[in-house]
């Protein structure tokens, strides 16, 4: 999920971990240790562009890492602040509560995390809640902001919080179910067209869990096809791409190409745009594919020698039209 999300789950479950006992400093503290796993950002420093997409969310996004830096910050923060009636205990929950809601939402995005690292890198991912959600976050902005506004008493306070929490936890809870209804759909109509394929995977679009992207894979290309839960139809149009391997023969050896297929779990295309080759992994879906089966995908790692691709997963938004894109997601939510 993105920083602003992952702020405030992390303020939320301080006001209603310690907010009784240490007061607003349960905001400040538990929105820093929510946000302490994407300290991985920083491999940015020493890793390769393609290493980093790897690096990121790793070991810093597996239990192995939560047990371990709530124990020693839980240690800290008791010494910290000795005089208080806070526990070693208190601390290490409040630690342990928000890093687990920063490696739960993130599990439930495309990209996925090395829950199990250093044992197993194998990046879980469930494919729920796209990357950013306004239906998610905007109530646990309410729930924390609003008692900020003025004097509340602490039983408001921890009230506003709680609703923010439960309204939040339920649209997630209608996202999974989502979820569930949306892949039989899908897939029964994939079945049903007799298409053949490895594997049949559904993910949301862009700020929403209305519309979904199903795709599937094979050794020579993948099928898409979008469906809104708004649509009278249940029958999806998928549409066939390419995966062109033959324009990175000579890359076979290559460790970035290696990288980038690990990552991206077998699901890519390649492509080339003015003598360019680029990756494009299929997961992150596309920026306006809903609209034409053509659109560029999210995700665009230049596969040439000495490539900046330190925006290789926003590469295309900035070309893009933001009303315009805007109002084509909004209307195909709507249903066909």
């Amino acid at each position: 999920m993105d920083t602003v999300t992952h702020t405030l789950l992390g303020a939320a479950i301080g006001e209603a971990v310690l907010g009784k006992r240490i007061g607003r400093k349960a905001v400040f503290y538990g929105a820093l240790m929510s946000n302490l796993p994407d300290i991985d950002a920083l491999g940015i420093l020493f890793l390769s562009d393609s290493q980093q997409l790897l690096f990121h969310r790793g070991i810093t996004h597996s239990f192995f890492f939560v047990i371990l830096i709530s124990t020693i910050l839980g240690w800290i923060l008791k010494k910290k602040f000795k005089d208080s009636q806070t526990s070693w205990v208190n601390w290490m929950w409040l630690i342990i509560i928000a890093l687990l809601s920063h490696l739960a939402l993130d599990s439930l995005t495309c990209y996925g995390i090395g829950l199990f690292e250093p044992f197993n890198n194998e990046k879980i991912s469930f494919n729920t809640i796209f990357v950013a959600d306004p239906f998610y976050t905007v109530p646990i902005l309410i729930g924390v902001l609003f008692p900020l506004i003025g004097k509340k008493s602490p039983e408001k306070t921890q009230k506003w919080n709680t609703i923010g929490l439960a309204v939040s936890s339920c649209y997630l809870i209608f996202a999974m179910f989502v979820h569930v209804y949306v892949w039989k759909v899908m897939h029964q109509s994939f079945k049903e067209q007799q298409l053949i394929s490895d594997g049949f995977t559904v993910t949301p679009t862009p700020l929403n869990t209305f519309l979904w992207m199903g795709y599937s894979h094979d050794s020579n290309g993948a099928w898409i096809g979008y469906y809104s839960i708004f649509d009278k139809q249940k029958k999806i149009d998928f549409y066939r791409i390419q995966r062109n391997d033959s324009l990175i023969a000579s890359f076979e050896k290559d460790i970035i190409v290696k990288n980038l297929k690990q990552l991206s779990k077998g699901n890519y295309i390649i492509t080339k745009e003015d003598s360019v080759l680029y990756f494009n992994d299929i997961r992150f879906g596309q920026v306006s594919g809903w609209n034409k089966a053509d659109g560029p995908f999210a995700f665009k790692f230049n596969l040439n020698k000495n490539a900046d691709n330190k925006r290789a997963l926003n590469r295309i938004k900035y070309k893009e039209s933001t009303y315009e894109w805007f109002a084509l997601l909004v209307n195909r939510i709507k249903g066909n």
